[in-house]
């Protein structure tokens, strides 16, 4: 399937809308390649009309961008359109700077989105703002505690942004902002949680801060931290480093919770597509 729809015409379209601030334009161009699918246009052209907003913005003579930013993705915001959701939001995260609470509160209503391809791309800005304002890490951190699950969900997201190959001691910040939810009984929290933020994404790139992790959040007596701990190896990080994994499972294995064991046993299971006579 194709990666993107928009044509060599659409796209110059769309250049010249921006040249106008015609906004709706654009966003109508988006609506019209929409997939059934997810309800948006694909990835790579909404990708490509956020990259073209934000250098025609970087392109203009101002004193204050920030700004600039933020009215911009207000009046795209206003359209009725799931694909301006997706794309204003990430034109607004940028002015963070001129107008914190607004920004905040529309990160907020997106991140908690009923379109789930929505909420990915809020994720995507959450991660963004945490790169460039590291203040909103103790947002993040308040944001780890809400009611609702999808915003926990996209805080466990956000964290990504705090991987940094070059700086190891970034591992810390993102594992203290983790552990608390390690403990969420939500299921959306846990998949995203455990197998792809802890593993995928922090142990390919750090295992060693991550092994030591494990090695104190194991000793917890939590049936959904134990859970996150099995999961962890539930990926390419578990192929990786199967001795390691098989370690940590045969504690685990020990734990009589159906929860803890049905997070042993699928783990299990992936290890053996790659690694066929493993065993506990």
């Amino acid at each position: 399937m194709k990666d993107s729809f928009l044509t060599k015409k659409q796209k110059s379209f769309i250049e010249s809308a921006l040249v106008k601030q015609d906004y709706k334009k654009i966003v109508g161009i988006l609506d019209s390649i929409s997939t059934k699918h997810s309800g948006t246009a694909k990835m790579k052209d909404k990708r490509y009309v956020i990259a073209e907003i934000a250098k025609h913005i970087a392109g203009l003579k101002l004193k204050d961008f920030s700004r600039k930013f933020f009215i911009t993705g207000m009046k795209i915001l206003s359209i009725k359109s799931d694909n301006a959701k997706e794309i204003g939001i990430h034109i607004l995260w940028r002015g963070y700077k001129h107008n914190r609470k607004t920004v905040l509160q529309w990160l907020y209503k997106i991140t908690d989105d009923n379109n789930w391809e929505v909420r990915e791309f809020a994720a995507g800005a959450l991660g963004n703002l945490t790169s460039a304002h590291p203040d909103f890490y103790n947002i993040l951190k308040r944001w780890s505690k809400d009611k609702r699950e999808n915003i926990r969900r996209g805080v466990v997201l956000a964290a990504a942004a705090l991987r940094n190959r070059k700086d190891s001691s970034s591992t810390v910040k993102a594992f203290a902002l983790l552990e608390p939810l390690l403990y969420d009984s939500s299921a959306y929290v846990k998949k995203n949680l455990g197998p792809f933020i802890l593993g995928s994404y922090f142990g390919n790139a750090f295992p060693n801060e991550l092994f030591k992790f494990l090695d104190r959040i194991i000793k917890i007596d939590n049936a959904h931290v134990r859970w996150n701990a099995a999961m962890v190896f539930n990926n390419s990080f578990g192929n990786r480093y199967p001795n390691e994994a098989l370690k940590y499972l045969k504690l685990l294995s020990k734990d009589t919770r159906s929860v803890v064991q049905r997070a042993v046993k699928s783990t299990l299971n992936h290890l053996r597509k790659r690694h066929k006579n493993i065993k506990l």
